[in-house]
């Protein structure tokens, strides 16, 4: 045993987003198929973002790199498409801050000590692991101690170099216990993770048809347990440029996040015009049932975080109206799922621009994806 100090007051807690994903820790994130990619990918772009531009939903996403680490395709296929299809909507993104590379043959934690010594020249702000269970290799019985030593080794590496460590595995049915027996369950305990995560995809019927992804938190070691947050996936204007954009769910949503929600959707329903203060606020009311206060509460929020402008209308009384920023590449779906479902199957052509690889660099066995 060591003795430790108590302070007088509590230790200042760092996120790499905001009440979300601690600094300095593991998160663990159960999702299924398909959607941890989507987020992930969306997370590293608007860690790309300029100094406050970057946010998932209504939480501020730290600026810097992220290194993806993708232990389940060797060509980081999920991540070279969603990448590059969110990059088009946010061109104050930094590209080169995006750091993709392949886990070959298992990580170790011979592996994870290369990247670390790499890492401390040069800090990433997030480290993501894409697939737990193939960068383990199975972690049977056998090769339990080995799993234990390199999650070990990833949350020394997170506390060491400042960083923020996303642990992703997909289930079909996300839920807390879903790694508390077996070997992995054991081996993922040495991790400590702060923070456990189910994403999970809400059922069409339950999104008016629209491609909507929920973040539930299971556990939330340093904080309060955060609301669900509900994330739409909207196409931009002519199939340039993609977002993740909030959605008001049914449960645990504050009004203010309702209403932000509620504004943003009208408008994109409004298009590039936007739409008078009033009438906008009116709306809102009537999608949501705040009150005026919490709407206009919300367009402050909004205006503040840059997601949406003011514009003069002119005339008598100098009227005002709201829009998005960079409004030109958002359109209203009207009902319908962005993400068709032959785009879905791969079976959509794509064009050559999301195949455009991401620059990586070599530690131990982790390659850059080519």
């Amino acid at each position: 045993m060591r003795r430790l100090l108590l302070p007088s007051e509590p230790p200042r807690m760092g996120w790499g987003v905001r009440d979300l994903f601690p600094q300095g820790h593991a998160s663990l994130v159960l999702a299924h198929p398909g959607q941890g990619k989507i987020l992930m990918s969306f997370l590293a772009v608007q860690a790309a973002r300029p100094e406050g531009r970057g946010f998932v939903g209504e939480y501020a996403v730290r600026h810097g790199r992220t290194v993806l680490l993708d232990a389940e395709n060797p060509m980081g296929w999920g991540y070279r498409f969603w990448v590059n299809r969110f990059l088009p909507a946010h061109p104050d993104a930094d590209r080169g801050l995006v750091d993709l590379r392949a886990v070959e043959g298992g990580l170790t934690s011979e592996d994870v000590a290369a990247l670390e010594a790499e890492l401390k020249e040069d800090p990433p702000a997030f480290l993501v692991l894409d697939g737990l269970a193939s960068a383990l290799l199975g972690v049977d019985a056998g090769s339990y101690r080995r799993a234990t030593a390199t999650l070990r080794a990833l949350a020394a590496l997170a506390q060491d170099v400042g960083l923020t460590l996303l642990l992703l595995e997909e289930k079909d049915r996300p839920s807390s216990g879903a790694f508390s027996r077996g070997p992995l369950g054991a081996a993922l305990r040495a991790a400590a993770p702060a923070a456990l995560f189910s994403l999970e995809r809400v059922p069409p019927r339950e999104a008016e048809g629209r491609e909507v992804m929920r973040l539930v938190a299971l556990m939330q070691r340093y904080a309060p347990l955060p609301s669900p947050l509900g994330l739409e996936l909207v196409e931009g204007h002519g199939g340039e440029g993609w977002s993740l954009e909030p959605y008001p769910l049914l449960e645990g949503q504050t009004r203010v996040a309702k209403a932000e929600a509620a504004i943003l959707q009208a408008l994109r329903e409004a298009g590039e015009g936007g739409l008078p203060r009033k009438v906008l606020l009116e709306d809102v009311m009537a999608r949501t049932t705040v009150s005026e206060r919490t709407a206009k509460t919300a367009l402050a929020n909004l205006k503040a975080r840059e997601k949406v402008e003011e514009v003069a209308l002119g005339g008598r009384g100098n009227p005002k109206a709201y829009r998005l920023v960079d409004s030109r590449y958002f359109f209203a779906q009207n009902g319908k799922a962005p993400l068709g479902t032959a785009l879905i199957l791969g079976k959509a052509p794509c064009p050559r621009r999301w195949l455009e690889p991401i620059p990586g660099k070599v530690a131990g066995r982790l390659s850059p994806s080519r």
